[in-house]
């Protein structure tokens, strides 16, 4: 099913039309037809496929052989440096706060009340990511390792309990399972974690006695704090500790709380007077039970048992669950709802109103959580249905704060908060990468409008330095300096970070619960844009989305080769352009090029110059060996490319996206 991507002028919400279920998927690109492209040639003794090693491995795909000897240009080369760098830099960061076992260097007692382990496990998101891109196998095995330390030891302090957080909202179970996602893309076929995916999947869909998070009789939540124990429905005090020291900073939740005039009720619980008690039972009546937007987080969760194998069931609760968001947001004239009863009601814990609910619009952060959300969950569900009409929720809800909006000082103002006390308030800089995360799925002008809209504004400031502006500019011609100023800025952000890691010197038992977060040496947000064309992980629960992919297939493992460097040069409609260089002047590389990060797009057709005969590094062409044009057919997921050393070339990649089934699977695998 392809995605027509129409301009829809609006005024108000539109609902998007709904997908069809995989009894109805009709895959442009059968299973069976591409299983039967993948002829490999090494076989292990028992016959079956191996999934490592260095010899090289033939599939049959198109191939593309590019002889024509480039210079490696300045990208290349600093972009070669930064992935060897973040390669030595994870590893100094990991010897430096892990112990042998896997666990952090850290407490011997954490007493965190609800405060989970998403700061732990968040410090080392970037390391299967990496290896993801083209970093070093080693990193994805010891975050693999850190992985199972961390689960252990937060199990000892209490906040995780058959493997998975007790009980915590989905701001921060997002924020935690950010790492995990990249486990799957970087090996689908290992079986613990596997089957782990599976599991925490069936603590949301139903599966789970123990967790009943999800009412499918009302396609909800049941609680805004849900886990491996369940909903929980009631709130103490010993809940909000150590988090309560840290709220003191944040407005409060009610402007109605008795006798609590100011945040400093947080702290403030003496025998005759304990307003911290009062603010934890409002909250509690108000916000504990039933289900709220930042809950619709947990849709990658369920993305990611679905790449692991391809149950329909997976998909179901997506479509379900997003589903009952869009008739909400319907049923409130446009505006999702912060908050839904344990019966479905909106505002049926808060007197009504369809603003008070935890993470919603009037607490914390307001519109911001509210779009995130919606934004994560809509973008899983354009992958596993191939359907462009999801991306409305989000989109709606950036139109209720673009209509509300302000120019202030040559920057556009929107409001995130409301209350009925002080309607629309709270103006911040009207944020850009929720534009430009639509645009890059939708390829709708109505949404680089937008983009248009603000870097007009900011470029009348001088300089356009917010990076998702910058880089959806670079893919559109514009703004050249792009890459090699990114990836610069990130060889610093690097250096800075290891400067301060190799000097460590604290006490452990001192460290605040996101001390490694605050140091982690691994940028890859300009790696995903520039390498794959893909969108930055957010770290609030976002999985990766991409156009393309890339595995080398000589070492058959994920990522760019060794030396290889690529950059994507222009997105548009139904095309991606990448440059594609090999920096090694001494050995050939091998590579699959995939459309999309988890073969969501089939590749339609690949144009390359073709070149003459190579020469050999450096050797200059004559005039009259110039290249020209060639293109070359693929209808598949995926085609290859054999770079001889020191050779490079430009690609022009027709995708029609989100056209195929998604998976985790290995080109090289003929099984799911």
């Amino acid at each position: 099913m392809a995605v027509e991507v129409t301009t829809v002028h609006r005024q108000h919400w539109r609902r998007p039309g709904l997908p069809k279920s995989s009894a109805t998927w009709p895959l442009r690109e059968p299973v069976t037809k591409l299983l039967a492209m993948l002829v490999v040639s090494a076989l292990s003794s028992t016959g079956a496929l191996a999934d490592s090693g260095t010899s090289k491995t033939e599939v049959d795909v198109p191939a593309i052989h590019v002889n024509h000897p480039r210079t490696a240009p300045p990208w290349a080369l600093t972009q070669r440096h930064l992935i060897e760098t973040m390669d030595r830099a994870g590893v100094a960061f990991y010897d430096t706060y892990v112990k042998p076992d896997g666990a952090l260097r850290w407490k011997e007692r954490y007493e965190g009340g609800m405060n989970s382990s998403d700061d732990a496990y968040e410090g080392f998101r970037g390391f299967s990511l990496h290896h993801v891109l083209g970093g070093a196998k080693r990193l994805d095995t010891l975050h693999r390792h850190v992985w199972e330390g961390i689960t252990h030891q937060f199990s000892r302090y209490g906040q995780i309990y058959r493997e998975f957080d007790s009980n915590w909202d989905w701001m921060h179970h997002g924020e935690g399972y950010v790492s995990f996602y990249p486990l799957g893309m970087a090996d689908p076929y290992d079986e613990r974690f596997r089957e782990r995916s599976l599991r925490f999947a069936g603590m949301y869909i139903g599966e789970d006695s123990e967790a009943p998070n999800y009412n499918p009789d009302l396609n909800l939540m049941r609680a805004s704090m849900t886990g491996s124990r369940g909903p929980k429905m009631q709130w103490t005090k010993r809940d909000w500790i150590p988090t309560n020291a840290n709220l003191v900073y944040y407005h409060l939740p009610f402007d109605d709380i008795p006798g609590v005039p100011s945040a400093t009720g947080w702290i403030n619980d003496q025998p005759t007077d304990d307003q911290f008690g009062r603010i934890v039972k409002t909250m509690s009546d108000r916000m504990a039970r039933g289900d709220v937007p930042i809950n619709l987080t947990a849709a990658p969760l369920i993305a990611n048992a679905f790449l692991y194998t391809p149950e329909d069931k997976y998909r179901r609760w997506v479509v379900d669950y997003l589903t009952k968001w869009v008739q909400l947001t319907e049923q409130n004239d446009g505006i999702t709802p912060d908050n839904v009863g344990i019966s479905g009601k909106i505002g049926e814990h808060t007197d009504g109103h369809w603003w008070g609910g935890y993470y919603g619009w009037k607490w914390p952060r307001g519109g911001t959580d509210i779009v995130l959300a919606s934004l994560t969950a809509a973008k899983v569900a354009v992958l596993l249905t191939g359907e462009s009409g999801w991306l409305e929720l989000p989109r709606s809800q950036m139109g209720v704060l673009r209509e509300r909006s302000e120019v202030r000082e040559g920057v556009s103002m929107v409001p995130i908060r409301y209350d009925d006390k002080n309607q629309w308030h709270h103006f911040v800089p009207e944020p850009a990468h929720p534009y430009v995360h639509l645009w890059h799925t939708s390829q709708s002008q109505e949404d680089w409008a937008n983009i248009e809209r603000l870097a007009a504004l900011a470029l009348e400031g001088g300089r356009l330095s917010d990076p998702d502006l910058g880089w959806a500019y670079f893919v559109q011609g514009q703004n050249p300096n792009f890459p090699v100023q990114a990836l610069q800025a990130d060889i610093q952000f690097v250096q800075r970070k290891l400067k301060r890691v190799l000097n460590e010197r604290g006490d452990p038992e001192t460290w605040f619960d996101a001390h490694w977060l605050s140091l982690e040496p691994m940028p890859t947000d300009n790696l995903v844009r520039l390498t794959i064309g893909g969108l930055p992980v957010h770290k609030r629960g976002e999985m990766l989305h991409s156009y393309l992919r890339y595995f080398d297939l000589d070492a058959r493992k994920p990522g760019l080769p060794q030396g290889v460097a690529a950059l994507v040069t222009s997105i548009s409609p139904g095309t991606v352009e990448v440059e594609i260089v090999n920096t090694n002047l001494f050995e050939s590389r091998s590579m699959i090029v995939q459309g999309g990060a988890y073969g969501e797009h089939v590749v339609t057709n690949v144009t390359y110059p073709a070149a003459a005969a190579f020469r050999g590094p450096g050797s200059p062409l004559p005039d009259s060996a110039q290249p020209s044009e060639q293109t070359v057919s693929v209808g598949g997921r995926y085609f290859r490319v054999d770079l001889e050393p020191g050779a490079g070339t430009s690609l022009k990649i027709g995708l029609r996206r989100f056209s195929s089934e998604p998976s985790y699977a290995f080109p090289w695998r003929v099984d799911r």
